[in-house]
């Protein structure tokens, strides 16, 4: 397949790769189509797989510490029919405890928190490329969307790559760092896509390598956060703080600050 030549190319042949994409000089819809948007998938689906494992490990131990607690552990093998056949029996009652204490560990954020992760890397991408593209004056160079967009994506390579350690979350914190080997990327092609002047490329490299290191940060620990923590905090608030008769208790903004602050500190168990 031509995207996993592409890989190869712009991971291991470097120089030769950025001088094949300087001569392409594609337009940015296709780059995105055909490389960022397929590349952006395997972070997306390894961070999907490792909140699902995740929630899952969870939840076994939940029932685990709930059988234990009620039935005590060392069980007879009649008394492990039994809990088997009372388990059966309790499921539903045992998910809705669960879930009530860990709202959030469910199908339904995990897919969020993954297509928030696409979006970051998405959004990053053109926000990266649109910064370069306003500063590329500074550097002696006019460049134009297209170049500063494929500078940016194909230098995102080893963060998505690497996107595929979000399956294990033992080993998720290394993306970040693997990432880092775009920086080099980004190095090498600045030269071929920016065109800066011989006195400014330095200059050129910090201000791109700013632009693309910054706006992830912003995105991956500000921005997508805080708009998680205000989604959950009214999810929280819909579904939890109710009388039993199913009425809406009004939170005041001190109770509601609490739980965005526990909604914080959920968020944590999500990090990107």
């Amino acid at each position: 397949m031509e995207i996993l030549y592409k890989i190869k190319s712009i991971l291991f042949n470097t120089r030769d790769e950025w001088a094949v994409i300087e001569a392409e000089n594609a337009p940015h819809t296709s780059v995105f189509f055909k490389y960022l948007l397929i590349l952006a998938l395997i972070p997306t689906l390894g961070f999907f797989i490792g909140e699902y494992l995740q929630n899952r490990s969870m939840y076994n131990g939940y029932i685990e510490e709930s059988i234990r607690q009620r039935y005590g552990i060392n069980l007879s093998m009649e008394q492990r029919m039994q809990v088997s056949i009372d388990f059966a029996q309790r499921e539903e009652e045992y998910k809705r405890e669960y879930f009530k204490k860990h709202p959030f560990n469910n199908t339904k954020w995990s897919i969020i928190f993954a297509v928030s992760l696409f979006g970051i890397i998405v959004g990053g991408a053109y926000t990266s490329a649109a910064l370069i593209k306003a500063c590329s004056k500074q550097f002696g160079s006019e460049i134009d969307f297209n170049r500063a967009f494929a500078l940016v994506a194909y230098s995102f390579t080893p963060l998505c790559i690497a996107g595929v350690l979000y399956a294990f979350k033992s080993f998720s914190s290394f993306v970040p760092f693997i990432g880092l080997y775009g920086l080099y990327l980004l190095y090498l092609g600045v030269d071929t896509q920016l065109k800066p002047a011989a006195d400014k490329k330095t200059k050129c490299f910090v201000v791109s390598m700013i632009a693309m290191v910054g706006v992830w940060l912003g995105f991956a620990k500000v921005v997508v956060p805080e708009i998680q923590t205000k989604v959950m905090t009214k999810e929280y608030i819909s579904f939890s703080n109710r009388d039993n008769a199913g009425n809406a208790i009004y939170i005041d903004a001190i109770t509601t600050k609490s739980i965005e602050k526990s909604m914080k500190t959920e968020l944590e168990n999500h990090q990107y």
